[in-house]
């Protein structure tokens, strides 16, 4: 794997849908995101909550990419996050790809890069707060990170 990106999904209505500008996030995001996998092969592992999986497909359409519903990935209120196994699904799947995407939810993308880089590289990676629609890509051989956001009118 050369690179983990992790994309928090778009925005989103009361009914758990992404919205117009939720669709339009994800769909700019995925231009940002092609320049990372550069036609190699990518992989996405999504949450199931609605606004997580209708981000993972947008992203799917645009990079042509096989998509997974992973679970363990989704965290809410009622869903808690579980970094070890987390982990080992990322472990799992890094043989497989050379981009692999987790699309899930704030908990994971706020403090997840950070773990996963202190875990598998062996460095600190300063991470932040990130909004709906955004990521983070890491670099697993150069060992950086860097955030991702979309580009749209409103």
């Amino acid at each position: 794997m050369n690179h983990l990106i992790l994309v928090r999904h778009g925005d989103y209505s009361h009914t758990g849908q992404l919205n117009n500008r939720g669709i339009i996030q994800i769909e700019s995001l995925a231009q940002k995101i092609k320049k990372f996998s550069n036609g190699n092969r990518a992989l996405i592992l999504t949450s199931p909550a609605d606004r997580a999986r209708q981000s993972a497909e947008i992203l799917g359409r645009n990079l042509s990419a096989q998509l997974i519903t992973e679970n363990i990935l989704w965290s809410d209120c009622d869903h808690m996050e579980n970094f070890e196994d987390a982990l080992e699904l990322v472990r799992a799947q890094s043989d497989q790809t050379e981009t692999l995407i987790l699309v899930t939810h704030y908990e994971y993308v706020e403090s997840f890069p950070a773990y996963f880089a202190r875990q598998e590289l062996g460095v600190n990676l300063p991470c932040w707060v990130i909004k709906r629609g955004e990521a983070w890509v890491i670099d697993c051989h150069q060992k950086t990170i860097s955030r991702l956001q979309p580009q749209y009118e409103g």
